[in-house]
């Protein structure tokens, strides 16, 4: 069921000030109006002609963001049918013809693929209080599906820890807004390094 309030506008880029619904289900939490402005700011240079996994997609906020800013595709993934068929259908409104919704449990998802070409940008926002993050994020790791020179969006409770992330991802932004902490990191190569500005995939 989708009520007036369950809403949220594009900031920037083609599809600016248009509105995306979604339904009435107490785990979406749409990534609210400044920390995406903040998020956006931070990336909107590499964004463009991007590869992006919008992995806990909810409202499809993230993923529908980058591609009203130049990203090429964007894969969103949700396990709630009703939440996917919105996705679907607020795509086809805005003509998003290189947005794909699969409805699929995330870690399941994960664990599925092999040999994927690797997204440049990966956004994870998963619910809160399901402690499955770091399975993600080793899952992500282990299937090669970001490349050296990507780029991680987290968000997450103040209260989580982050200090089991990958050695080659190294913070770039950190910031908070009331009780949820979102941060950016480049992925790295193993001697420390950013790789080259060739993996714009």
């Amino acid at each position: 069921m989708i009520n007036n309030k369950n809403f949220v506008r594009i900031i920037s880029g083609k599809y600016k000030s248009r509105k995306i619904t979604f339904p009435d289900r107490p785990e979406i939490r749409p990534t609210g109006n400044r920390v995406r402005e903040s998020l956006f700011n931070w990336i909107q240079a590499d964004i463009v002609n991007s590869r992006c996994l919008d992995l806990f997609s909810g409202s499809g906020a993230l993923g529908i963001e980058a591609l009203s800013r130049g990203a090429e595709t964007t894969t969103f993934i949700e396990s709630d049918f009703e939440t996917a068929n919105c996705l679907e259908k607020n795509l086809r409104i805005l003509n998003a013809e290189n947005g794909v919704v699969v409805r699929a449990n995330a870690i399941s998802w994960l664990k599925s693929q092999k040999n994927i070409e690797p997204f440049r940008f990966v956004f994870l926002d998963p619910p809160f209080k399901k402690n499955i993050l770091l399975d993600c994020i080793s899952l992500l790791e282990s299937n090669y599906m970001i490349p050296n020179n990507g780029i991680i969006y987290i968000e997450t409770e103040t209260e989580v820890s982050l200090g089991q992330l990958p050695l080659t991802w190294r913070l770039k932004q950190k910031k908070q807004a009331g009780r949820v902490s979102y941060c950016l990191y480049h992925k790295i190569d193993k001697k420390g390094e950013p790789s080259p500005p060739c993996c714009q995939s």
